[in-house]
């Protein structure tokens, strides 16, 4: 990968309305970021996500497990075929339980977590695929 200075104003609205939408819990601004046929990997908790209607269900259960989400997004690393990876820092409070990562969470503790998540994009402009790569003692650390 490259870096790049700058990304298509197109791929950039969708970072930010990404960004913008997990950290007012915003579900369908979310869902809007992504499209229809779907592939996400998240490392850190070794999942696969394969449709909408299962993304939908794995963000209503981060949604009512973390408030006060800011989402810093640090830059961005350009592909040759198109992928677009970015940095960025996220932080949350914990208020309910989070499948993997909240067990022995203490309420009302607060995590920061860096990582780097790689996309690439459908045809109509929408997230299609997503890896993420983060630390999950990290923020077990942090929490409990």
């Amino acid at each position: 990968m490259k870096a790049a200075m700058a990304i298509p104003s197109d791929r950039e609205k969708v970072f930010r309305a990404w960004a913008h939408s997990l950290c007012t819990n915003d579900l369908d601004g979310y869902l809007s970021c992504f499209a229809e046929d779907i592939y996400l990997e998240d490392l850190a908790l070794e999942s696969v996500v394969q449709s909408k209607e299962q993304l939908r269900t794995d963000v209503v259960k981060w949604f009512d497990a973390f408030h006060d989400e800011e989402l810093t997004l640090e830059g961005y690393l350009e592909g040759s075929d198109g992928e677009i990876g970015t940095k960025w820092t996220l932080s949350a409070t914990v208020v309910g339980h989070f499948p993997r990562l909240t067990e022995n969470a203490v309420m009302g503790r607060r995590f920061t977590k860096r990582g780097l998540s790689v996309f690439t994009f459908s045809p109509d402009g929408l997230f299609q695929r997503e890896t993420s790569y983060w630390s999950l003692n990290t923020i077990i650390r942090q929490i409990t």
